[in-house]
C-alpha cells in the first residue's frame, strides 16, 4: 500500500483524532513524542499527529521491535536446537516423579530464582526463561543426574 493512502484509512484518522483530544486536554507542552507499533493505522495517525504539533515525535516502540527481533533469532537452527535440548530437560524433571522431586527440594534448599521454565511459542520471553533456568540451575541438574546415575 502506498504511504499517501495509509492516511486515508478510517481507523488511523479515529486514532489521529483521539490522540489530539488526549493531547489536548492533557496540554501540548506535556507531550515530546508518541509511540506505537508500526501497523499501519498507527503510523499514518502518529504521522498526521507529528504534521499538526511539529515537536511531537513519532517514535516506533522499542519492545515490539526486540518482540520481532527475538521471534526471528528464536526461527534460526542454532536457536531452536539450543531451545529444544533446554525442552528435553525440562520435560524430563517434569515427568520424572523422583528425579523432578529431588530437584524442586534442590532448589528450595539451594537456590533462589525458581525452577525449571518451559518455552512457549506464543511468548517471545521464554525462550529466555526457559535457557537462563538451566543455565542458572547447571550444577543442581548435574549433581541430581549423578545421583540418579550412581545411586
Amino acid at each position: 500500500m502506498h504511504k499517501r493512502s495509509l492516511c486515508k484509512l478510517p481507523y488511523s484518522k479515529f486514532l489521529a483524532d483521539q490522540l489530539n483530544e488526549v493531547i489536548t486536554n492533557v496540554g501540548v507542552e506535556n507531550f515530546a513524542a508518541i509511540v506505537s507499533d508500526h501497523a499501519s493505522a498507527c503510523a499514518a495517525a502518529k504521522k498526521k499527529i507529528a504534521e499538526r504539533h511539529k515537536h511531537i515525535l513519532s517514535i516506533r516502540c522499542i519492545a515490539h521491535h526486540v518482540n520481532l527481533i527475538s521471534t526471528d533469532i528464536c526461527k534460526t537452527t542454532f536457536a531452536k536446537d539450543i531451545i529444544a535440548k533446554c525442552q528435553k530437560i525440562v520435560k524430563y524433571f517434569k515427568q520424572s516423579h523422583q528425579a523432578g522431586k529431588e530437584l524442586r527440594e534442590r532448589i528450595t534448599n539451594e537456590i533462589k530464582g525458581g525452577g525449571l521454565k518451559n518455552y512457549v511459542v506464543t511468548r517471545w520471553t521464554t525462550a529466555w526463561d526457559c535457557t537462563n533456568s538451566i543455565l542458572r540451575l547447571e550444577q543442581i541438574l548435574k549433581n541430581v543426574r549423578r545421583y540418579y546415575i550412581f545411586a
